[in-house]
């Protein structure tokens, strides 16, 4: 038989009866001293009680470890991490670790959870993958193969904190050593210090032990021996706050919420009705600006437009941009704070940062220019193209790593094109569907040039002849190769030259062969000289294979240069009609649209409908489509339906009487056949949100235990906590009516509900519902 530490020879050691009833036989490694049974067959019987019925310890055992385990936590690891117990039985170790105010959670595949509801983990999700330290008490000696086990749990965690029991030094047999609890079963595996430093060195791990019971595994390399530091005394006072109360909240939150109540800011203490409006509060939106640290390409020019569109129409009083090291650019009327660099190598102390500045600049929304999150503000998730992931790059690459965390964390999604939104959803079938597209705009510098700056710029850079030109030919998806392998079957070819742009673009030697006869210039332009190079180009050729929007396309059709392209991606939604199209493939079709463009009347036909289609895009539409889904994500916690109401109470009226009015509208909706289609706003502006969830949690308790009432699938009940005029003006657009109620805050009526929303009575509202 094979040892299941370190794959050497284990010979036969002894033979005992388990359970009183099975003669099994015990092996030895002859290598590493571990003690295995014969392949365990009875495991089923032996767990018929996932905890042994001798177990007398248990709670002794819990408590004891749970004050080493704070200790250790706290001295030598990230103790505002998250952490997982597995095989924590009954709950009791993570209850009592929660109560010391560490965020432990329960994992056992056996055993019930008693007190640790609320708080399991399933560890298939990848948001668990990332626990600063797993525990795993009483738990090595009942593993059937240790290896795959360790590797499984390193797998969610770098640090393993676990106790076993060593082999004594004058190796016992089953009969001569209490540890092995035959009358159990339970115990098929047994360790020395040896086997398990092996397992350390198989898995590069650190081994620190107690040199008895207690083990650590880590990647961290620690200063010292923590068992000697802890047994000597050594370790500083733990000082943590309870989480006993915030779970109590949280518990009786998620039973609210469970039968349909969700409340926003949900703390249970009293507090005096707000003198203020609350419609005068801030929008914060938090941008970060990290594009303009990496890249000056399209996208920076994207969000530059956006900048300027929002300081113009005044949505810019809602942006905060986090400027990365003072790249990026100051507009007027806009925000901003200067923030660190980011560098990928340390994307987890960013993430902690960014979490910093959006919970003190009180931030509703963060949005990133390129895939950077915070831990835990609502953030929208803007995707340009998904290049990287449709033409196979490598996604292990922190850029793209990063990308999809983004993708995972976002709670609402914006896309440049109806393609690259399709390509998101097909990629990620798991998120929100509803993608709001906005098409970027194309900028006013673009448009045709006067035939004197076109003879300026060619004389400058040496173009003598009619150019064909390719902007951005770098990359292999752009496909320029499809070019100039028609390009060199173009009869009249030396009559052309050929002008490649794109920052750091090189014309490969099979390219320049294929060219021969002509000049190829490859050159980096400005704008200005873009623009120029457009309008005096015999057409734009883009044989691209991909794009995320195609904004070559749609600036040289603003500045009159037809264009011939391929029907990929994204590329029709900008070219529409006005393009020349080929297979990306077709070599003799490149070689016949080369021709086509030289012909006057088809290139006349090409530059009035470039023109026409310009026409729709601009940077302000977009701004405005942005902005407007940038609110609408600030309202996806109201967790609006396809009927939305909202009630208007008068919370200064005696509590009798708003409690039966809420309790008569709640029982109404909730006892409908539709309700499950529902959502109620319920608006407390003159009240705090936590005087307000108190007053609703009342009235729905009374309802669920005195009017035994079903909740189940039922309407969804909001309390909207703080909204502005903003986010009111969008919220409107989708409320179907007002409940009518006894006494209700006029003034606020008046303020925020115009003349068209219709207003209900409880006697009418079945109407309204069915």
């Amino acid at each position: 038989m094979k040892c299941k530490v370190c794959d050497s020879q284990s010979n036969y050691f002894a033979t005992a009866q388990i359970l009183n009833k099975y003669d099994i036989s015990y092996f030895q490694c002859s290598n590493c001293g571990f003690i295995q049974t014969e392949e365990p067959y009875w495991l089923e019987e032996a767990y018929s009680n996932a905890i042994a019925m001798s177990d007398v310890g248990l709670v002794f055992r819990n408590l004891m470890f749970s004050d080493i385990t704070s200790k250790l936590i706290f001295n030598f690891f990230d103790h505002q991490s998250k952490f997982l117990d597995y095989g924590a039985g009954y709950g009791l170790f993570v209850r009592l670790m929660r109560d010391n105010g560490f965020d432990f959670y329960w994992f056992d595949k056996f055993c019930n959870n008693l007190f640790a509801q609320s708080f399991e983990i399933n560890l298939d999700a990848a948001e668990n993958n990332g626990f600063e330290l797993v525990t795993a008490f009483e738990v090595f000696e009942h593993l059937i193969n240790p290896s795959i086990e360790l590797e499984n749990l390193l797998k969610i965690s770098s640090t393993i904190l676990f106790s076993t029991e060593l082999l004594p030094p004058e190796n016992p047999k089953p009969n001569d050593w209490w540890y092995y609890v035959l009358h159990e079963g339970q115990h098929i595996s047994i360790y020395t210090h040896h086997s398990l430093r092996i397992l350390a060195e198989r898995y590069d791990l650190n081994f620190y032990s107690n040199g008895s019971s207690l083990h650590l595994l880590t990647k961290k390399e620690l200063p010292c021996n923590p068992f000697e530091k802890l047994s000597n005394q050594q370790l500083k006072k733990v000082e943590k706050s309870s989480l006993i109360n915030q779970d109590f909240n949280n518990i009786v939150q998620k039973y609210f919420q469970s039968n349909s109540v969700n409340s926003v800011n949900t703390e249970l203490s009293l507090s005096p009705c707000l003198e203020a409006s609350r419609l005068h509060r801030p929008l914060n939106i938090i941008v970060d600006g990290v594009f303009f640290q990496m890249f000056k390409t399209g996208i920076a020019r994207v969000w530059q437009s956006l900048f300027l569109e929002w300081a113009a129409n005044g949505f810019g009083q809602h942006i905060i941009i986090l400027d990365r090291a003072e790249t990026a650019p100051k507009i007027a009327g806009i925000r901003y704070r200067s923030v660190p660099a980011y560098d990928y190598s340390n994307t987890e102390v960013d993430r902690q940062m960014l979490q910093e500045i959006c919970d003190q600049e009180g931030a509703d929304l963060f949005i990133s220019t390129y895939y950077t999150t915070p831990l835990s503000t609502p953030s929208v998730f803007i995707a340009y193209d998904m290049i990287p992931e449709i033409l196979g790059a490598n996604l292990d690459e922190p850029m793209w790593r990063e990308k999809h965390l983004g993708i995972a964390h976002a709670s609402a999604y914006l896309s440049i094109s109806e393609s690259t939104a399709n390509d998101l959803i097909k990629l990620f079938p798991d998120i929100n569907s509803e993608i709001t597209v906005a098409h970027c705009g194309i900028s006013n510098d673009f448009y045709p040039a006067p035939l004197g700056e076109i003879i300026q710029f060619k004389t400058k850079y040496g173009v003598n002849k009619p150019y064909f030109l390719l902007v951005g030919a770098g990359s292999d998806y752009k496909n320029a190769v499809l070019f100039f392998r028609g390009f060199s079957q173009l009869y009249s070819k030396s009559a052309f030259d050929v002008i490649c742009t794109g920052a750091g673009y090189l014309l490969g030697h099979e390219y320049r062969e294929l060219a021969a006869g002509s000049t190829v210039h490859s050159l980096y332009l400005s704008d200005e000289e873009l623009r120029v190079a457009y309008s005096g180009a015999t057409a734009l050729v883009y044989p691209s294979k991909y794009e995320g929007f195609g904004m070559p396309i749609a600036e040289a059709l603003a500045c009159g240069c037809p264009v011939i392209t391929c029907a990929n991606a994204s590329i029709p939604e900008v070219a529409g009609e006005a393009a020349i199209y080929i297979k990306d493939d077709d070599i003799d079709a490149m070689t016949d649209a080369l021709c086509e463009v030289q012909k006057v009347k088809s290139r006349n036909i090409l530059m009035a409908k470039g023109l026409e289609q310009t026409q729709k895009f601009s940077w302000s539409k977009m701004a405005n489509i942005i902005s407007s889904a940038l609110i609408d994500a600030t309202l996806l916690r109201l967790n609006l339906r396809e009927i939305n109401l909202v009630i208007f109470p008068d919370w200064s009226q005696p509590e009798e009487m708003l409690y039966t009015e809420l309790a008569n509208i709640i029982k109404t909706l909730t006892t409908h056949p539709n309700r499950s289609q529902i959502t109620l706003l319920i608006e407390h502006q003159n009240i705090s949100d936590e005087d307000a969830n108190l007053a609703l949690s009342s009235v729905m308790m009374n309802l669920l235990m005195e009017e035994e009432l079903e909740l189940d699938d039922s309407v969804e009940i909001v309390l909207m906590g703080q909204l502005n005029s903003s986010q009111w003006s969008a919220l409107c657009s989708q409320i179907q009516g007002r409940i009518k109620l006894n006494a209700e805050n006029q003034a606020c009526i008046d303020q925020l509900i115009s003349d068209h929303l219709r207003a209900y009575s409880i006697e009418t509202l079945p109407d309204l519902l069915s």
